[in-house]
């Protein structure tokens, strides 16, 4: 049987502020693989942005200081409101004629990241490399503006020369086969576009039509930032493989707090190991 390289890059979502997020879902997959299927080696990276939001809540809270506000602590209600709804805010692209401050522009910044890892996975994996992507919740609107962008010629000018620097098909995302999104507020996002807007091309274009890879939503329904999304519109019910129902593991599972524990649910981890099994018998085809 013919040995196969499979590049995944592991997103993760609001919350979220240790930069190993990624390192315990990593050993669970290889430990699966190394049974289900020795002949696919994984090279697994992680995105961490958390810090860059990070920084500018830091700012927020020391010039709020001086105010009396409650709920800061004990419940700690407003340094959730902040960390849930705040970093989505501030992710949020500005209209390039209204940028305040083009060099302080996250979205960039975040994109940036995302392109690095890409090309740390190019380097271990090989330039074409199947490419998968594990997302969970802001996470997964992250790599969909990341693949929208890239595939529809709309870099931000952070992400532009990192991209056009490479000559792999994988940091130039035309490898992509796999993307799993968990937890994912994608279904909320979408209110801002017309029709609820149009998704991301999985597999990537230059393989549409080769019959691998696959776009399955992970969502519990005790989660209230998950949503299904094939529902959205014809395009993404066409693109979407599957909303895949899920209870999340954890003893606070039947509450929203099932939001964090999409990592550690073995359906989650089953489905995507032997979804990325079987492109080793593509290979041999």
């Amino acid at each position: 049987m013919v040995p196969v390289n499979i590049a995944v890059a592991v997103i993760h979502g609001i919350g979220q502020t240790r930069e190993d997020f990624y390192v315990d879902l990593a050993k669970d997959l290889h430990t699966q693989m190394a049974v289900v299927n020795p002949n696919v080696k994984l090279y697994i990276e992680g995105i961490y942005w958390g810090d860059i939001v990070n920084r500018l809540e830091k700012r927020l809270w020391s010039r709020l200081q001086g105010n009396k506000l409650r709920w800061t602590k004990w419940i700690r209600l407003r340094s959730f409101f902040v960390n849930i709804v705040g970093e989505a805010i501030a992710y949020q692209a500005i209209p390039r004629d209204n940028d305040p401050a083009p060099d302080d522009y996250i979205y960039d910044e975040i994109h940036g990241r995302f392109a690095a890892c890409l090309q740390r996975l190019s380097d271990q994996a090989g330039q074409d490399a199947p490419l998968c992507i594990i997302s969970h919740s802001l996470g997964s609107i992250i790599a969909s503006n990341f693949f929208y962008d890239l595939q529809n010629d709309k870099l931000a000018p952070k992400v532009l020369p990192i991209i056009e620097a490479s000559n792999s098909k994988l940091v130039r995302g035309e490898t992509l086969t796999h993307f799993y999104t968990m937890g994912s507020p994608l279904a909320v996002w979408a209110m801002r576009f017309e029709d609820l807007g149009v998704p991301i091309t999985v597999p990537a274009p230059p393989i549409q039509g080769s019959g691998i890879g696959e776009w399955v939503n992970f969502y519990d329904t005790d989660d209230v930032i998950a949503y299904p999304i094939k529902p959205l519109n014809a395009l993404y019910k066409k693109v979407v493989t599957e909303d895949m129902e899920v209870k999340c593991a954890g003893l606070l599972s039947w509450t929203p707090f099932s939001h964090r524990k999409y990592f550690q649910t073995k359906t989650t981890r089953d489905r995507i190991v032997m979804a990325l099994s079987a492109m080793q018998h593509q290979a041999d085809a």
